[in-house]
């Protein structure tokens, strides 16, 4: 039996005993579409907000020196990279209609799901790498005013964060984030296969 054609649509409407809880998955998918879409804009709009706020700082404040400048560069070309990845996930995440066949809806899911995976791997590392650079830039003008103490504690935290952030936040984000996408997309295969059989 083909599947390209099937409509989920027409599934719920014949829905019979053999065949797993569509309307349950459905809304699961649903609710993963508007909670994805939700903390997507909000990512954006706080990295948008933080970014103003650097430019600010920088407009207002004279520094003396260039890796004061640079480091702020850097900081804000990290943050408008993790915006336009953002934005690129809102692209696919509308996308995604559960109204349509169910191979174009797997295909959507997968999208979204090949797009958060180059997020977690590349656009999250190169996210890392500027913002690392940038931190260690900006805070070399103030460290030069610094007793040693204070420039290895501001440097120390600053980079224990990161650090923190990047082997213990991040990791747990990424499970969770595959585990839901992956349930999602787990069921809709194992309609397809029963559907197939």
């Amino acid at each position: 039996m083909s599947t390209e054609n099937i409509n989920f649509q027409d599934i719920w409407n014949k829905k019979n005993t053999e065949i797993p809880n569509i309307q349950e998955i459905k809304s699961t998918a649903d609710k993963y579409k508007k909670k994805q879409l939700q903390s997507t804009l909000w990512h954006i709009f706080s990295l948008s907000i933080t970014a103003v706020m650097i430019v600010l700082i920088w407009y207002v404040i004279d520094f003396k020196m260039f890796t004061t400048t640079l480091g702020i560069a850097l900081i804000l070309i990290a943050l408008a990279l993790y915006i336009y990845l953002f934005s690129q996930n809102v692209n696919v995440i509308r996308t995604i209609n559960p109204s349509i066949n169910n191979q174009e809806y797997l295909a959507s899911l997968k999208k979204l799901q090949k797009q958060q995976l180059y997020m977690q791997t590349k656009g999250i590392s190169i996210y890392y790498v500027l913002l690392t650079a940038g931190f260690a830039f900006y805070f070399y003008e103030f460290a030069m005013r610094m007793s040693t103490l204070g420039a290895t504690l501001a440097y120390g935290l600053t980079f224990l964060w990161l650090a923190i952030a990047w082997f213990f936040l991040r990791p747990r984000q990424i499970k969770k984030q595959n585990e839901k996408i992956s349930k999602v997309i787990d069921s809709l295969e194992s309609i397809e296969k029963d559907l197939e059989n």
